[in-house]
């Protein structure tokens, strides 16, 4: 009995795999829409633009502090626009490209949680030392990523969890399909006995009589 070559096998493991998706319930167009979350970008924008209005306003040479610190807060300010202006759009841009995808989301995450650390630091400076307008702009600027930050998380653990979830449905699925039959084991074939073939003899032929001569007659 011959074996399944491995291309029967994957065409028989896909074909099981459909049948069980088939199995599942229709996820219903009103609850697929309920399930839709807005984009990476459509979640951080709003604060990401009040922090750069928050930004502009700042005079850090105008402060009430030492030079090392309005030095540090202005470098601070400096990094906090190059992020806005060049390196965060495009990681919100491969984030909205697959929403779903964690390793696409995560890059930005990551790099708002840089800018959230620095934003803080600004704003510790300044509330010791910025005028009123500018300590409450940057005050406020700071809740709202702090929050959108939260809520793109909590984003990134979702997406994580259902396909954690897929996962398992698959491997659940992979489990369910019947393990396919021990290949039958053919007994050996008995040894043909060869038989031998019988030599011809030859019979001699017979010898012919030699005809006798007749006496001479006597006179």
């Amino acid at each position: 009995m011959r074996l399944l070559s491995p291309a029967l096998l994957i065409a028989i493991f896909c074909g099981s795999c459909a049948a069980y998706a088939a199995q599942q319930p229709a996820v219903a167009p009103q609850a697929a829409a309920a399930g839709v979350q807005p984009a990476p970008s459509a979640i951080m924008q709003p604060a990401l633009d009040l922090l750069d209005q928050a930004i502009g306003t700042l005079r850090p040479d105008k402060w009430k502090a030492s030079d090392a610190v309005r030095d540090e807060a202005a470098a601070n300010i400096s990094s906090i626009r190059r992020d806005l202006d060049a390196t965060l759009p495009q990681l919100l841009a491969t984030a909205d490209g697959a929403p779903a995808s964690v390793t696409q989301v995560l890059p930005a995450y990551r790099n708002i949680e840089a800018l959230y650390d620095v934003v803080l630091r600004v704003a510790e400076a300044g509330r010791l030392s910025a005028p009123g307008d500018q300590r409450s702009a940057l005050e406020e600027a700071r809740g709202k990523l702090e929050s959108a930050r939260r809520a793109l998380g909590d984003r990134i653990q979702a997406a994580a969890l259902a396909r954690e979830q897929q996962v398992h449905s698959l491997q659940a699925a992979v489990r369910a399909i019947p393990p396919a039959p021990a290949p039958a084991v053919c007994p050996p074939a008995a040894p043909v006995k060869k038989r031998r073939a019988r030599r011809k003899t030859t019979k001699p032929a017979a010898k012919t009589a030699k005809p006798q001569t007749a006496a001479p007659a006597s006179h």
